[in-house]
């Protein structure tokens, strides 16, 4: 009995030396991490989707008396470094359902740049009024709503085909700084001509597909502009000197919809833009994840 008693005990202290000795091992095995560079490199294959690009930024819809308001802003958002981008689409759609069909926090997310993204109502018929005919009180309506202030830093009118309405009544707003014409130059081409030489500071982006007819001739008015012929590929990209022209004219070889129904156009020329970035990823990467 007394052998038996004595291997019993030698076992529990063997078996306790034991555990004590993984218990001291536990805490380097938990505070091992990769180097460095790798952990990095690791953290952005795996991490970095479409999807969850949109998710981990911040998102609003607000009910105004001038129909919904989309905001989102990225992961990485410093308002301070911020563009304020204001989306408005063209006819037969309403913002809610361009949002989901056109998929605009995807494209917006994919563009990688720093800024507050906002979509608003716009006609959506050629009798319908124009929903926003000043920016400021929508300005105004969005910071209140979210609880931030918009950013200073630099305006951006970006809007589709029927936008055009929306888009010419904003064009003596004093914080406007860039006008994007997404194949919406249709006719009052003089206006966006006054509006641009108005100032050196103002810029021009245009895209002309259906609009040619237009944007042929208010181009040729303009000889500074920088013209590609044909839209880009996301793998090709846009050159360097037409990311940092003034006054940009691209000849879309697309279709008036998929400009805004393909996944590349908006967000290649959301990069045209003198915007800060929040990620670094190329653009053809990003678009080939879920």
């Amino acid at each position: 009995m007394k052998s038996n008693w004595l291997v019993a005990l030698a076992l529990l202290v063997a078996c306790r030396a034991c555990r004590d000795d993984d218990l001291g091992k536990r805490p380097k095995i938990r505070v091992t991490t990769p180097e460095p560079v790798e952990g990095s490199i690791t953290a952005t294959k795996h991490e970095v989707t479409l999807s969850s690009l949109v998710a981990n930024g911040q998102y609003w819809r607000i009910e105004s008396d001038h129909g919904p308001i989309h905001v989102w802003l990225p992961r990485g958002y410093d308002v301070k470094r911020a563009e304020t981008i204001v989306y408005i689409h063209g006819y037969f759609i309403h913002v809610d359902d361009a949002w989901k069909q056109y998929e605009l926090p995807e494209k917006f997310a994919a563009s990688g740049i720093n800024a507050m993204f906002i979509a608003i109502e716009g006609p959506s018929t050629f009798t319908e009024p124009v929903a926003w005919e000043s920016m400021q009180p929508l300005l105004d309506t969005v910071e209140k709503a979210i609880g931030q202030p918009w950013p200073k830093r630099r305006v951006v009118a970006f809007g589709h085909s029927a936008a055009w309405r929306t888009l010419l009544g904003w064009l003596d707003e004093a914080q406007l700084d860039t006008v994007v014409l997404l194949d919406a130059a249709y006719g009052e081409i003089s206006q966006y001509k006054q509006w641009v030489e108005a100032s050196p500071k103002h810029r021009l982006i245009d895209v002309g597909d259906d609009t040619q007819k237009w944007t042929e001739q208010l181009h040729a008015e303009l000889p500074d502009s920088v013209v590609l012929d044909q839209f880009p590929t996301v793998e090709e990209g846009i050159p360097a000197s037409a990311r940092k022209a003034r006054i940009l004219y691209i000849k879309s070889n697309l279709g008036h919809m998929p400009l805004v129904t393909n996944k590349t156009a908006i967000p290649l020329i959301l990069k045209t833009l003198r915007a800060r970035r929040v990620l670094d990823e190329p653009l053809a990467e990003i678009l080939a994840t879920p």
